[in-house]
């Protein structure tokens, strides 16, 4: 559940203006290359964590399929004009948040994940703002929070502990991290088996409870920085016997039966529900976790 990995930028890119279509060679090339090239399994919302690398995200595999082909589409030699002389229009690129030239990181983060983020980087314990997300928010961080991505659609904070580098060391993925970001349907332990759709934060919570796949217990009302929703605890139930094609690609140590989320989904007026994940790979460090992390984001005060 990680923001970091190339997928994970892909991802945020298609969540922003993707394209539906694309032409055959494209597909064919894409097909080819990811016959040989092992997939690794994407988060939740937009991006995976990347350190949600695997959940954001946060989309739905054939988008990231559909995202990777435009990517390998612009570096593809271009076609032989048409026969009617007439141009074929090129996709105007979106811009994309810049990293602050001034932006810190763990030095045991490494160099690729810091060239593909743009957050503040290491964060001074305080109060700061975001400069791209939408709903923007203010918050609050104690020392050793690190912000990788701020985005007009994908937000993303993690601790810098040694739980967090030591399971980046193994796997490209962080341990817990926060994540958030407005969905339409957001999965939490197997993408294949969920289908969280729903106009409201109630409806996605009600969807989830009906789904034999997860356990959700503590769901409460919350109000958050002037957003209203709901909030749950949500792991994969013990009780399911179905399985997850999405578990061979779990990173090294992650067992997705031990793995805990926090959710909370809050509503947010004429843009859909916002949805936050608190990510632990472990059972036994989720309320550790939680008890640092909750106290960031009760200190949200959103933009109205």
């Amino acid at each position: 559940m990680n923001e970091r990995s190339d997928i994970g930028r892909v991802l945020r890119h298609w969540f922003e203006d993707g394209p539906d279509s694309m032409p055959d060679r494209v597909v064919d090339t894409v097909a080819a290359r990811i016959s040989v090239n092992r997939q690794r399994r994407v988060v939740h919302l937009v991006g995976r964590t990347a350190p949600v690398n695997r959940i954001f995200t946060y989309l739905a595999a054939a988008a990231a399929v559909i995202i990777a082909a435009f990517a390998i589409w612009q570096f593809l030699p271009a076609s032989p004009a048409n026969v009617a002389g007439q141009p074929t229009p090129t996709p105007a690129a979106s811009p994309s948040a810049a990293p602050s030239s001034s932006a810190r990181y763990p030095a045991w983060y490494p160099p690729a994940a810091v060239a593909d983020a743009n957050g503040a980087g290491i964060m001074a314990a305080g109060t700061h703002e975001t400069a791209s997300f939408t709903p923007g928010f203010r918050f609050s961080v104690p020392e050793g929070w690190v912000n990788t991505y701020d985005e007009s659609n994908y937000f993303a904070l993690f601790p810098d502990t040694p739980a967090n580098q030591a399971q980046h060391a193994r796997s490209d993925e962080l341990a817990q991290s926060i994540f958030m970001g407005v969905h339409p349907s957001p999965w939490f332990s197997c993408e294949s088996a969920e289908s969280n759709s729903g106009a409201t934060a109630a409806e996605k919570v009600a969807a989830m409870t009906a789904n034999e796949v997860l356990a959700v217990s503590g769901v409460v009302d919350v109000t958050i920085g002037g957003l209203t929703g709901k909030q749950f605890d949500v792991w994969r139930s013990p009780d399911w016997t179905g399985t997850c094609p999405g578990d061979s690609d779990l990173p090294e140590g992650v067992d997705p039966e031990d793995e805990r989320m926090r959710g909370i989904l809050l509503d947010v007026p004429g843009r859909g529900v916002l949805v936050i994940f608190m990510y632990s790979t472990t059972s036994a460090e989720f309320e550790p976790f939680l008890a640092e992390g909750m106290p960031i984001v009760e200190s949200f005060q959103f933009s109205q």
